[in-house]
């Protein structure tokens, strides 16, 4: 099959589907769809076309007779966006002796992919919003199978480690002062069909402030995020690590006075001042004001009055006073020890971190609540399922990169694995370069001339022949009204 019957075909579907659609136009549901059908089709077909072409054009390669040799020829089938797309190409064997595909290589296509890049990216977009069942159903195919499984698969094949998909800037921001807040989300674990015990999802994300965004809401300036398990102490550090360097990237160091890291007092969130520079911890007054709450409540007094004892105290750097203050709760209420001792043990330790958030004017108040709401829970721990752990991992780094660079950039991370996944392989140089020479690209550019002559003398064609059993039809359609 050749481009002009590929339009042929097309031309006369759409033509055939429009003329049911004017004698009939109460079923333009149908209409709609057909056409997509029809052109979804014409794609594939093309996409087939194209890499059948090109793998003609290697096999004629002057320069491909004088290093490979043909051994066999057969027919490869790629899950695309608009559908499955077969096409022919070529096994040659090399002056080595070993079998390859160039065009498998030129394309850099992996040996045993099913999908193209454009499509892999889909049902990881649909992934990240939806079940790995909604993803798996979200692209039509004729006879492949997707199954949620191959989703998953998908999903785990994300390289944990993921670079920047955007060049350094030339010039680095100038910004006083960022802001880090940092949070996690206990996302159930599947182990054996069973879920047990969860994982920490951690999510890391640096602002360069807040902006009224209208109805009384706030937004983050140029936000970036972090995110994936990051369990232990070494990899605690690494996650700290790649923010820091971050920073280093994109701000100028000699602009820059301090980072502002909220934190909830959690050991994970402290030890990142011992990897970004100019940070100082920031204590949650969400989280403070929880501990003050629940000791509060065992109070015989009015719970109010308690409460503004403890934020008199911390405005004015009485921590022994707090401390006092705790004293007399656990020894006059009972029940109250676990509570109490919770408040002390956090107050302790989160002191300066504290003072720094009633009194620094530069700090602003903390949202990580929300954003792991938003970012992780809707996804992965609101609703009751089980995830395992490399799945935890990538589904969070998947989630962070498509709010750092956009849904349309996950073709390249896509790409990004394939190249690893290449270069895994010890795949050496194809020795492919210039394999399709520039009179070959002429002669076929020449003959694809010949479609451009087709359609116009197709144009007349239609023009002629069609415009009047159009007007019979709406004419017949109106007199029915």
């Amino acid at each position: 099959m050749d481009i002009i019957t590929l339009i042929k075909v097309l031309v006369s579907g759409l033509l055939d589907a429009e003329e049911d659609f004017l004698e009939h136009l109460d079923t333009f549901s149908a209409f709609e769809e057909t056409v997509h059908e029809l052109t979804d089709k014409m794609a594939a077909d093309f996409l087939g076309l194209a890499l059948t072409n090109a793998d003609k054009l290697i096999r004629e390669s002057g320069k491909r007779k004088s290093s490979y040799t043909i051994q066999r020829r057969r027919q490869r089938t790629l899950i695309s966006s608009a559908g499955d797309i077969t096409f022919t190409h070529t096994l040659y064997r090399d002056n080595k002796g070993r079998t390859r595909c160039l065009l498998d290589e030129l394309i850099r296509l992996p040996e045993r992919e099913r999908f193209t890049p454009v499509a892999e990216a889909k049902v990881l977009n649909e992934a990240e919003a939806h079940s790995y069942q909604h993803a798996a159903e979200s692209i039509k195919t004729n006879g492949q199978t997707i199954t949620k499984t191959t989703v998953m698969n998908k999903v785990h094949s994300i390289e944990k480690e993921i670079p920047e998909m955007e060049e350094l800037p030339k010039e680095k921001k100038a910004c006083e002062y960022l802001y880090i807040e940092a949070d996690e989300d206990h996302i159930h674990r599947q182990a054996d069909g069973k879920e047990q015990g969860c994982f920490m999802g951690k999510l890391v994300y640096l602002f360069e402030g807040k902006e009224e965004a209208g109805n009384g809401r706030r937004k983050l300036v140029s936000p970036f995020y972090f995110g994936g398990l990051y369990a232990g102490t070494a990899q605690n550090a690494a996650l700290w690590e790649e923010v820091d360097t971050y920073i280093r990237e994109h701000y100028d160091q000699d602009a820059l006075k301090c980072v502002y890291i909220n934190s909830d007092g959690a050991s994970w969130i402290r030890a990142a001042v011992n990897y970004v520079g100019k940070s100082k911890l920031v204590a949650d007054r969400f989280h403070l004001m929880k501990y003050i709450n629940r000791v509060a409540r065992y109070t015989p007094e009015e719970e109010n009055l308690t409460k503004g004892r403890f934020y008199k105290y911390i405005y004015k750097n009485k921590l022994l006073a707090a401390k006092k203050l705790l004293t007399r709760i656990k020894s006059h209420c009972a029940g109250s020890e676990r509570a109490v001792e919770e408040c002390r043990t956090y107050l302790t330790g989160n002191w300066e971190s504290i003072q720094r958030a009633f009194h620094d004017r530069h700090v602003l108040g903390c949202s990580a609540e929300g954003h792991v709401s938003s970012v992780y829970s809707e996804r992965m721990s609101s609703r009751p399922m089980g995830w395992s752990e490399t799945g935890t991992d990538r589904m969070c780094r998947l989630r962070c990169f498509i709010r750092n660079y956009g849904r349309e950039k996950v073709v390249e991370l896509v790409n990004y694995r394939r190249e690893r996944e290449l270069s895994a392989m010890a795949m050496e140089a194809t020795g492919t370069d210039g394999m399709i020479d520039e009179p070959q690209r002429k002669r076929y550019t020449q003959k694809q001339k010949e479609v451009q002559r087709y359609a116009e003398a197709l144009h007349g064609t239609i023009t002629r022949n069609s415009t009047v059993r159009k007007i019979l039809a709406i004419r017949e359609q109106i007199g029915n009204i």
